[in-house]
């Protein structure tokens, strides 16, 4: 229990770090894209470990084990595409590395997210209702119809290559998946049937899906600088995702 309270605290001081980074940040450019591009492999890496703990109390002998290995696969591949951004920013000076190796890190974690959101939603299938589906229905509509007016049209037009035209295709249509798979889950889980840590994993992965889309949109409006208020938004719900997994790690 007092290591779970020390997590909370470490939690809570760098979502307070992140803050004062990014208030002071506003103030100096120079300062905020060399200290962005070196906190957010940082706080990927925090829910990738969380998952990581959560998977070696399942063991491999399970669907939920196997459920929590891909989320753990997954956040793994995105904190190296967050590590391989920075990389190409910071040493290679590439402002916006777009299209880049961080790609395929990025399109590879979402993936085993699939599998991890889709084998827990099986597990707890008996739980679905007619309310369940419908909630899901409606909002798989509305994140359907908000990527395919306003952003899919905007980023085929901003693309300068086939593959980017590919990722800006791809990139919504995976943040749009990830978001419906979750919010089936959070449904299900706000019945109160179960536990409270699987709504709070249902939500991170629904918040982080709009943000990302969020971003991607931003940029593709030109609207989008180091140091966006946005990335810190991004950067707490790394955190909120690492305390959702770590919560977990009571009730296994």
């Amino acid at each position: 229990m007092q290591r779970l309270e020390k997590f909370y605290l470490l939690c809570i001081v760098l979502a307070f770090v992140s803050l004062i980074v990014y208030i002071y940040g506003y103030f100096n450019r120079e300062f905020i894209v060399t200290a962005s591009n070196i906190i957010f492999p940082v706080y990927a890496l925090l829910p990738t470990l969380s998952a990581y703990t959560v998977m070696k109390n399942y063991g491999l002998k399970s669907i939920l084990g196997y459920s929590m290995f891909a989320f753990f696969l997954g956040l793994l591949f995105w904190f190296l595409g967050e590590v391989v951004w920075t990389i190409y920013v910071l040493v290679y000076g590439i402002e916006v590395p777009f299209p880049s190796v961080a790609d395929i890190f990025y399109v590879l974690g979402y993936l085993p997210l699939y599998f991890g959101l889709i084998s827990y939603l099986n597990v707890f299938k008996d739980a679905f209702n007619r309310k369940v589906v419908s909630i899901s229905i409606i909002a798989g509509l509305i994140v359907i119809i908000v990527t395919s007016l306003l952003i899919i049209p905007e980023a085929l037009i901003s693309s300068n290559n086939l593959i980017e035209a590919i990722l800006a295709i791809l990139y919504p249509i995976f943040d749009s998946a990830l978001i419906i798979l979750a919010m089936m889950g959070a449904v299900i889980f706000f019945g109160g049937r179960i536990w409270i840590s699987w709504i709070l994993i249902s939500i991170s992965f629904i918040l982080l899906g709009i943000v990302e889309i969020s971003y991607y949109y931003l940029e593709l409006l030109g609207l989008i600088w180091e140091g966006h208020p946005l990335e810190l938004i991004w950067l707490w719900v790394y955190i909120h995702l690492a305390i959702a997994f770590y919560t977990h790690t009571k009730q296994v």
